[in-house]
């Protein structure tokens, strides 16, 4: 008897939770953690991910500074290959995703978007990627990397 509004508020909790809220109090937390992130992130560092199927590491830079508008934005650079644009979208002290604009892959030749889980430790990064297809052909790319900032 209880199970349509036991549904209605768990669909109602999901959509909740899904939809970002920005408030004056909420906005001002951010730009004082985008401010502390920018600080940490700010400069050149070099990256090696490690994808799921293969041992080898890939090698390439990240410079991320913070823009005008106050965003924390990267250009990733591959070597011999094109650069791409990245941007945290999510943030905490120990933490951050980040996520690209789409970009040609090379490993699965087709345009994507690369979502990185990054973590502190210490003076380096470590985390995970995911690289997805903007038209969906039944195949993405996962791995893990690490990172140092550049002298």
């Amino acid at each position: 008897m209880n199970t349509p509004l036991f549904a209605a508020l768990g669909i109602g909790s999901l959509l909740t939770l899904g939809l970002p809220h920005r408030s004056p109090v909420h906005a001002t937390a951010s730009t004082a953690a985008d401010t502390t992130l920018a600080s940490k992130l700010a400069g050149t560092w070099s990256v090696t991910r490690y994808d799921a199927s293969s041992k080898a590491g890939k090698k390439f830079t990240i410079k991320w500074a913070k823009d005008t508008a106050g965003a924390v934005t990267g250009t990733v650079k591959m070597p011999n290959g094109p650069s791409y644009a990245t941007q945290v979208v999510w943030s905490s002290d120990t933490a951050f995703i980040a996520e690209s604009a789409p970009h040609r892959s090379a490993d699965l030749n087709e345009e994507v978007v690369t979502r990185m889980v990054s973590r502190f430790k210490g003076d380096s990064l470590t985390g995970t990627f995911e690289q997805r297809p903007m038209a969906y052909k039944g195949r993405t790319e996962t791995g893990r990397f690490v990172a140092a900032r550049q002298a």
